[in-house]
């Protein structure tokens, strides 16, 4: 019999819940939420914030930040609301159901000291039936544009921007960045493996010129168990760690 996904993901500190949510646990977004530097970060905004997963992660590694998790999709917000509602972490953060675009309009006082997002990044793709789907992982309803434009408005001087992407969005996302004024500071390579391509990227863009700090991260040896330094990035996270 086919193996039934489970309907949540529990964390040490945590549960995820994503039974009602398009957008289910994965481990390129858990190595997000574990690699964003989250230091000295008193206000963040996760953008779309899906089940609350980053959110989640974030304040579980910064007892002092306050963050608003933004959420355009009902279903998503709700089960965000739910899985933020049950955690230790419920009082530090708050889920908000709106676009990003209108958020920023609505909130152009407010400067944050990170921005996080695993955003949408398929174009030019066969959309599915499930238009919850569509909303989740396709740019039509957040286009790199507009998160740039987004991120311009709500982040502080002195912020950081945390993205997760595929290497041909990433440089899209570079370039766009840069008319801006945002420039890459900080970049993770993510692998499957040692040989397989490259899969995704992780960059912090800030608004100052710098030589991006280079870094690679391999999930799995070559025998398929995960890496050392896969496990020493979520061993504060994953229970079989």
């Amino acid at each position: 019999m086919p193996r039934v996904p489970s309907p949540f993901f529990r964390f040490k500190q945590f549960t995820v819940w994503h039974d009602r949510s398009a957008l289910k646990v994965c481990t390129e977004a858990c190595i997000l939420g574990a690699y964003a530097d989250v230091t000295s970060v008193k206000q963040a905004l996760d953008i779309g914030t899906g089940t609350g997963l980053l959110a989640l992660m974030a304040a579980q590694r910064n007892t002092l930040m306050h963050i608003d998790a933004v959420e355009i999709e009902a279903q998503n917000y709700l089960q965000a609301i739910d899985n933020v509602a049950q955690s230790p972490f419920a009082e530090r953060i708050a889920v908000h159901h709106a676009c990003i675009q209108d958020w920023s309009f609505m909130n152009t006082g407010e400067r944050y000291d990170l921005i996080i997002s695993n955003p949408p990044f398929f174009s030019n793709h066969l959309h599915s039936p499930s238009q919850v789907r569509n909303r989740a992982l396709h740019t039509d309803t957040l286009s790199l544009f507009e998160l740039v434009v987004s991120v311009k408005r709500l982040l502080s001087t002195e912020g950081r921007f945390v993205v997760l992407l595929p290497p041909y969005e990433t440089q899209l996302l570079t370039e766009i960045a840069a008319e801006s004024g945002f420039w890459p500071t900080r970049q993770l390579q993510v692998f499957q493996r040692s040989d397989k391509p490259l899969f995704r990227m992780i960059t912090t863009f800030e608004r100052k010129h710098a030589e991006p700090i280079p870094e690679t991260l391999y999930i799995h040896r070559l025998d398929g168990a995960y890496s050392d330094d896969f496990r020493a990035l979520l061993r504060e996270y994953y229970l079989i760690f």
